[in-house]
């Protein structure tokens, strides 16, 4: 397939200096335009709703459109699935939800509201959904119900919503503030009130009682829902632009940290001073849990679905440290073996190894005894071993003497050195014998 162009150059730029990715001509959103596109239940397969109302199913393997459903008459806004249940949820600016059974294609129910629905979601349990609406209703749908009876009306266009984890309030996100809301009587428990000159546009959950939101400006705020007080906020060049985030998917942050160029898993930021200080997020992206895929949108909400040739995303903690102190080896091999030791004064050493992106060994003390990790290098391609200091011992550097074993033979031993500014990285070639 030929290389994809982007609109946006300096994704390309971030992706391929921080993380070797190669961005892939995509077969949805791009020959065929697209508002939305969700990652599914069944990781083989995606959804896109299109401009006409129709809802494309695609299969991931084969690149290839499987089937469109005729769904609404008006652009889909939202897609919504059931956590435990074959369903799924669609909505559109027709003024119709419709729920559908995800494997057999066919429609469960079918409402019409005066109103336009910008998200509808299921409880865990049982056919209940709630729909939030462009004029700021909340309306309870149950199977008893034919039509659905109205909770609150915040009276401001709602962007997102989401249960909280006990699901005895829905938490919402308009252009005032974000608002927890009972379920049971429609009264608004708390308020954080917006502090930014632009909209909220989409929450989620970072762990616990705790909120992330993104502003119109592209802002990341985390928030504590019991004193309504922001954690910390990480700065943005970009505006942000709404994407269907579910449990299916993984959100990806590009930008800086301290001037380097990173693509990390939002779930892998911590909660500390020195990431709201010293990091700025350029887009928001969303992932296939299997990093295959991105999903990316533009200020029009045009998705687009992009193939990644290479995969896997370095640690947020190894993208912070420089690479120096580098090695590089060619190997005919399919394997190596990696030996590692503290040659000299036992002072207390730690170290972690990355390998291609995973760890393969963390907080690790280096004693006199060799260590040794059986490593599988990808065919036809650079590996990287990379040493990634915990602490610096009673004598800094962190050094490590290290055996490199492969070819059937061949040894080469010398020492690696990290510290608390860049880590130590080997470079094995994979060739052709």
């Amino acid at each position: 397939m030929k290389k994809l162009i982007l609109n946006i150059a300096i994704l390309t730029s971030i992706l391929l200096q921080a993380q070797k990715i190669e961005l892939i001509e995509s077969f949805i959103g791009y020959t065929q335009k697209s508002e939305i596109i969700s990652f599914t239940p069944n990781p083989q397969l995606i959804m896109s709703g299109n401009y006409n109302g129709g809802v494309n199913i695609w299969d991931l393997e084969q690149q290839k459109l499987i089937k469109t459903i005729q769904a609404h008459n008006k652009p889909i806004n939202n897609i919504t699935f059931h956590n435990k249940k074959n369903q799924f949820l669609t909505c559109s600016k027709d003024s119709t939800i419709k729920k559908w059974s995800f494997y057999s294609n066919q429609m469960i129910d079918s409402i019409k509201i005066d109103d336009i629905p910008a998200l509808a979601l299921f409880k865990s349990a049982g056919n209940d959904y709630f729909i939030c609406t462009e004029s700021g209703l909340i309306l309870k749908k149950t199977k008893k119900n034919t039509k659905p009876i109205e909770l609150v009306n915040i009276q401001t266009p709602i962007h997102d919503a989401i249960f909280s984890s006990d699901e005895q309030s829905i938490i919402t996100c308009d252009k005032e503030s974000i608002k927890r809301i009972s379920l049971d009587s429609g009264s608004i428990i708390n308020e954080i009130k917006n502090p930014y000159s632009s909209h909220f546009l989409q929450i989620d959950i970072y762990s616990g009682d705790t909120l992330i939101s993104w502003s119109e400006n592209g802002i990341i705020s985390y928030w504590d829902l019991n004193t309504n007080i922001a954690i910390t906020e990480i700065r943005a060049k970009n505006a942000y632009n709404k994407l269907l985030m579910n449990k299916y998917s993984e959100i990806i942050l590009s930008g800086y940290y301290n001037d380097r160029p990173l693509v990390i898993n939002l779930k892998e930021i911590k909660l500390e001073k020195k990431y709201s200080e010293n990091m700025i997020v350029v887009n928001t992206f969303l992932s296939s849990l299997d990093q295959e895929f991105l999903v990316s949108a533009d200020m029009n909400q045009k998705h687009r679905l992009m193939a990644i040739k290479e995969v896997g995303f370095t640690p947020l903690v190894i993208q912070e440290r420089k690479l120096q102190d580098e090695r590089i080896f060619e190997v005919t091999s399919r394997y190596v073996l990696i030996n590692i030791w503290d040659d000299e004064k036992i002072d207390g050493d730690t170290l972690s190894i990355n390998f291609n992106g995973k760890w393969v060994l963390k907080n690790y003390h280096l004693t006199k005894q060799p260590k040794t990790i059986l490593l599988p290098l990808k065919k036809e391609e650079a590996n990287e071993i990379i040493f990634h200091a915990e602490n610096l011992g009673e004598i800094p550097p962190n050094t490590a003497a290290v055996k490199l074993e492969y070819d059937n033979g061949i040894k080469k031993e010398f020492n690696m050195r990290s510290d608390f500014d860049s880590n130590g990285i080997i470079r094995l070639i994979q060739k052709k014998k």
